[in-house]
């Protein structure tokens, strides 16, 4: 009983001395919850076996959707990455040796390659050709109207695709051609397209719900002297064939992204002149508005790439990268990547839910990463 007492008595002193300690803050459960999301990881980086093909930049890398391997293509050859079994192997080149064009995976399952140049620049191609993943071999396709490269390209709702600006021969007047041309793939032929669109290259492109295409920014490099960033953006409307003016965005900006969200809005990022500004584009409404400012602006170099979550991967040319939530319009900070100066990678989303990043490094034209979130 002595011990008793005494351990009740020694409790109940410690209970009164800890009673006069300052009290700790309590959080709230919306603060409380920030805290956790801050302390929790934002994703990790893995390098990956190495291509084995150097690919510095200006090449494509397509997403099979069958497979789900990747089809990496340019001046240098071809080859296909298993991201299952991380090998790379290589397969057939394409007919013609081409870099900065544009690759778009058909509902057949094969990938068409359009435009491009020369990696010296003294040849510009109308040529497009397909890539079968059945037989792994190239075959030829109809040409464009006229040469191009740093163009455009997406797949529209009926299984066509878009091609819009680029840097295209010019005359007396300007670019040689139509600004814009839809590709067939049950009949291998291009269509012009109509209406009013300023040619430009390096431009953002997002296929809208309504099953319109948003065109965005770019740069204008005609006429010689004059050229400048653009803020100006158009709608294509594959009913009509035909392009109409949207208002500008905020800023201008050329090399930059445009990711249509889950709720039909469309996040522009990036881009030489874009900075650290974001922009949000309201189909419903027709009209723009800044989003938060990316966490970091250094580099005009940029790819974005979104996320099964609905998150939207961005990263830089020095290795920054962070991951924006619609959810919450905020921003996260990721570990840097392993391989910094990607100035020109391609960002492929694998089935897997991983981001995959191929070269766009001089020094480094043969390094892989991932990322998982």
């Amino acid at each position: 009983m002595k011990t008793t007492r005494w351990s009740l008595l020694l409790a109940g002193l410690a209970s009164m001395a800890g009673g006069c300690q300052p009290e700790e803050p309590v959080q709230t459960p919306t603060a409380a919850l920030a805290s956790q999301k801050a302390a929790l990881s934002v994703g990790t980086w893995t390098l990956n076996a190495s291509s084995r093909l150097a690919h510095p930049g200006g090449h494509t890398a397509t997403l099979l959707s069958g497979p789900g391997d990747v089809l990496v293509t340019d001046g240098s050859g071809t080859e296909v990455y298993n991201p299952y079994t991380n090998f790379w192997r290589r397969t057939a080149s394409m007919t013609t040796s081409r870099t900065y064009h544009t690759a778009t995976e058909l509902p057949s399952g094969k990938v068409l390659v359009a435009g491009g140049r020369t990696s010296d620049w003294s040849t510009l191609f109308p040529s497009a050709e397909l890539y079968d993943p059945a037989t792994d071999t190239w075959s030829p396709t109809g040409s464009l109207f006229v040469p191009r490269f740093n163009h455009t390209a997406v797949r529209l709702d009926s299984g066509k695709v878009l091609v819009a600006g680029g840097n295209q021969p010019a005359g007396r007047y300007g670019p040689i051609g139509p600004p814009g041309e839809v590709y067939d793939p049950e009949t291998g032929t291009w269509t012009e397209v109509a209406g009013s669109f300023t040619s430009r290259s390096r431009t953002g492109a997002a296929v809208l719900y309504s099953g319109k295409v948003l065109v965005t920014g770019g740069y204008r490099y005609w006429p010689p002297g004059s050229e400048f960033a653009s803020a100006e953006v158009n709608i294509y409307d594959p009913a009509t064939n035909s392009w109409s003016y949207a208002p500008n965005m905020i800023r201008a900006r050329h090399g930059h992204s445009a990711i249509r969200l889950y709720s039909g809005n469309v996040l522009v990022v990036g881009g030489i002149d874009g900075g650290n500004t974001v922009e949000l584009y309201d189909p419903y409404t027709n009209q723009w508005s800044l989003g938060p400012p990316l966490p970091f602006n250094s580099t005009p170099f940029f790819s974005a790439t979104m996320l099964y979550s609905g998150e939207v991967l961005v990263t830089d040319g020095i290795g920054q990268a962070a991951v924006y939530d619609p959810s919450t319009n905020t921003w996260n900070t990721t570990p840097y990547m392993k391989v910094g100066g990607r100035s020109e990678p391609s960002a492929t989303l694998l089935h897997t839910g991983e981001v995959l990043f191929v070269g766009g490094n001089s020094s480094f034209p043969n390094y892989v990463e991932r990322f998982t979130r």
